[in-house]
């Protein structure tokens, strides 16, 4: 434990060595940055992957495939489902992102990663559709993911 308080206090007496000066308008601008992503869009509707679409879908369930399993928090999941259960706050709960890929002889395929709890929170509710972000991707992205197990029958 010394030896990760020791990483602490140097890190600390960096951030204390800053000139007031800049401190001062180094929190003005992160305050102004934040105040400005913060009337875009909600942090909580955008990831990495899908932080410059603002289409969002609603995607049938039963064409969505998660290939990898999920590792879930049953808390969360049900609180998930109450959450989706109130009419006016189900828009809380923010879209997942699919990786949408169209298939070398015709047909789209939408692969989910992330958005498990929320997913699985649908799933349990038997709802038809999820709200979803399509990320148009290639085949060379799902083989980011999943490597040699990509399915075959799209290439």
């Amino acid at each position: 434990m010394e030896f990760i308080s020791q990483f602490v206090r140097l890190a600390s007496r960096r951030a204390t060595a800053i000139s007031p000066i800049l401190q001062r308008n180094r929190s003005r601008i992160i305050r102004k940055q934040f105040l400005t992503d913060r009337q875009a869009y909600s942090t909580m509707d955008t990831t990495i992957h899908s932080a410059g679409i603002a289409e969002i879908h609603q995607v049938p369930m039963s064409v969505i495939q998660r290939p990898i399993p999920s590792v879930l928090d049953e808390k969360k999941v049900e609180s998930l489902m109450e959450t989706i259960k109130g009419e006016t706050s189900e828009d809380e709960v923010p879209p997942i992102d699919l990786l949408w890929i169209s298939g070398s002889e015709g047909g789209d395929y939408y692969f989910s990663f992330g958005g498990c709890h929320r997913f699985e929170a649908y799933k349990r509710l038997q709802r038809e559709s999820i709200k979803a972000k399509l990320v148009r991707s290639t085949l060379g992205d799902l083989y980011h993911y999943m490597g040699s197990s990509a399915p075959k029958y799209l290439a």
